[in-house]
């Protein structure tokens, strides 16, 4: 085996392998309910969700398998806005070994030395200086009440052994050509009432009542302070599950927890997600 360091990317090819070399492009993509909206059906409680930002600080991209082996990985971490229209490149990985990879790993965490993916200059800025891997800003809306978020985590978390349903797991390099790999993102999930459950549903109800309890009083925007009030005690005992987590004591808390899901794999393709 020979290493090879090319522009901040090590790759290590198995050059004697016959299978030949093919390369891997990842992106990432916010989907329909990030770059549009999250539509009042899609909630148990009829609100209406808009992002206007949703910037999530994106590096640590790894191609390898499950013997230990690394195909490609790149270090250098990202600044990307889901919320514009994507997908958008991340990166990509030339003159692989052709042949099945079947661990993929990403991280969104808070690098301190991030650049712009596809963010804007003042974007990238405030993200590094304010130590946060996650940034949303948005609008909900039911009937005439309207309620703005602007809300910004650090939350440091590695999604590894990354699969698909239908392609499987990791990623099959093509011999002389090149496999596309989306790293999803899911807005919908910063509004589930369950932690672990895959019936959870989406809520905007007591997100939305912090505002009216919260620190200045009801001022149409909702903080995460506010959030910080709202004990899951006081909720209804069948919404805001932790599944056992004794760390989620509030709302915030449970957001923040739920941050930590958005990561995906090719749609709907799921990942471990690893705190840090």
């Amino acid at each position: 085996m020979k290493k090879y360091w090319l522009m901040g990317v090590s790759c290590l090819a198995l050059v004697a392998c016959s299978s030949g070399q093919g390369n891997v492009t990842f992106t990432t993509y916010g989907e329909d309910f990030i770059e549009k909206e999250i539509p009042a059906s899609a909630f148990e409680d009829g609100w209406t969700v808009k992002y206007t930002k949703f910037l999530v600080k994106l590096g640590e991209v790894k191609v390898a398998n499950h013997e230990g082996e690394t195909a490609a990985e790149q270090s250098a971490a990202k600044v990307y806005d889901v919320h514009r229209p994507g997908p958008v490149n991340v990166t990509t990985f030339n003159d692989l070994a052709a042949e099945e990879w079947d661990e993929v790993s990403y991280a969104i965490a808070p690098f301190t030395d991030a650049t712009a993916g596809n963010a804007d200059a003042e974007d990238v800025t405030r993200m590094n200086a304010e130590g946060w891997s996650v940034y949303v800003e948005g609008t909900a809306t039911k009937g005439s009440a309207t309620k703005r978020f602007h809300w910004g985590f650090a939350t440091n978390t590695l999604y590894e052994h990354c699969e698909s349903e239908d392609i499987g797991n990791g990623v099959t390099v093509p011999k002389g050509g090149t496999e596309t790999v989306q790293l999803t993102i899911h807005g919908d999930h910063l509004f589930f009432d369950d932690l672990q459950s895959t019936d959870a549903k989406m809520r905007f109800d007591a997100i939305a009542a912090a505002d009216s309890t919260g620190i200045v009083g009801p001022d149409g925007e909702v903080t995460l302070d506010e959030l910080g009030l709202v004990d899951l005690t006081s909720l209804p005992s069948d919404q805001y599950g932790t599944g056992g987590a004794g760390s989620v004591r509030t709302l915030r808390d449970f957001i923040t927890a739920l941050v930590r899901t958005v990561g995906h794999y090719r749609g709907e393709g799921e990942c471990s997600p690893r705190v840090r």
